[in-house]
């Protein structure tokens, strides 16, 4: 420990780190501040932070280690919303001045359960660094999180919708919508498709990779990373695509047929435009994987197929997302005959 003056002031170096002593620089200050620089209670009177961490500097640790972990775009996420959502509110804070009240307003600066899980999920586990480095004793995330509704709404294209979209002339992407339309391919899948990863022979589909904003990664879960089906009603759509970037790597090339489409952006801008030149209610792009399974599952397609082309983890997934759209089954209910039943087993 080394002891100077700033205009009058005891400052004191502690570990490589300069803290005020809130005293007067006299000998008599210098000794005191000695004698009890390593009781807590001397800290706590004098406002002085015994090597301690803030929480920001805590988040960041937490962050060095998410971006050892996550993909690209999802680290990127990450550092946006801390920057956006946690600096602001937590700057200059040190673990012990958290409060669960504090946490309890923090909370109401938010409108949905995602935006929150990816904080919390940067802020928790730097309290709990805190608390294993004997910062703090207790987290104070003890009160319940907010409950939020959601305000995503799954609102696929009617059939007679996508036939008005595919059939107009001036869709300088229908193909690319056509094979979404009919495969339920995400819009990144789509984007990072290779010719290679097409087998027209066995009319199977690979989906290898995505790319989305500028990143070309692995696909959004393990299970996504899978062979499917090429159905039929998409061989038209992946024929006339042929003609066009058949002999290059990607499927599909931007505009000027340079680079992939490295984000969704410009085909969702494509796709809003010729909807209102159709006079059909404005969707996003991802709307068109909805309509894959829930125009299959309303035509009767068996639900395990769907969920096998959607890659997900189970069947029950997938109906729970598209129950609405499964027909009713209209064939008369079985009714068990107790007499009958008796009488085939004597018999």
């Amino acid at each position: 420990m080394t002891f100077y003056n700033r205009k009058g002031m005891l400052y004191a170096r502690i570990n490589g780190k300069r803290v005020s002593t809130k005293l007067k620089d006299t000998k008599a200050n210098r000794k005191l501040f000695e004698s009890y620089s390593k009781n807590d209670e001397f800290f706590k009177k004098f406002n002085v932070k015994k090597d301690m961490l803030t929480v920001i500097e805590l988040c960041e640790e937490v962050l060095k280690e998410k971006e050892k972990e996550l993909k690209p775009t999802s680290y990127r996420s990450y550092e946006s919303l801390y920057n956006s959502r946690i600096v602001p509110y937590f700057n200059k804070m040190i673990p012990s001045e958290v409060t669960p009240l504090i946490i309890k307003e923090w909370y109401k600066t938010f409108t949905d359960r995602q935006t929150l899980k990816t904080c919390e999920a940067v802020l928790k586990p730097a309290f709990e660094n805190a608390i294993l480095s004997k910062m703090i004793t207790t987290t104070p995330f003890v009160i319940k999180k907010p409950k939020f509704k959601s305000d995503y709404e799954i609102n696929p294209f009617s059939l007679e919708e996508l036939k008005m979209i595919l059939k107009y002339e001036n869709n300088p992407i229908k193909n690319f919508l056509g094979i979404s339309f009919f495969t339920g391919l995400r819009t990144g899948e789509l984007c990072g498709l290779k010719w290679s990863d097409i087998d027209f022979k066995k009319n199977k589909l690979s989906v290898n990779r995505t790319i989305t904003a500028g990143f070309e990664q692995d696909p959004k879960t393990k299970s996504s990373k899978a062979k499917i089906d090429l159905p039929i009603e998409a061989l038209p759509y992946f024929k006339s695509q042929q003609l066009k970037t058949g002999l290059r790597e990607y499927v599909f090339y931007s505009k000027r047929n340079i680079n992939p489409y490295k984000s969704s952006t410009t085909l969702a801008s494509k796709l809003k435009e010729i909807l209102r030149k159709l006079n059909i209610k404005e969707r996003t792009i991802y709307q068109t994987r909805h309509t894959f399974a829930s125009i299959k599952l309303s035509m009767g397609e068996r639900l395990e197929w769907v969920s096998y082309m959607l890659r997900h983890k189970s069947p029950r997934i997938t109906q729970e997302i598209y129950f609405k759209y499964m027909p009713e089954l209209d064939t008369e209910r079985v009714i068990i005959n107790l007499d009958m039943a008796q009488n085939r087993h004597s018999s």
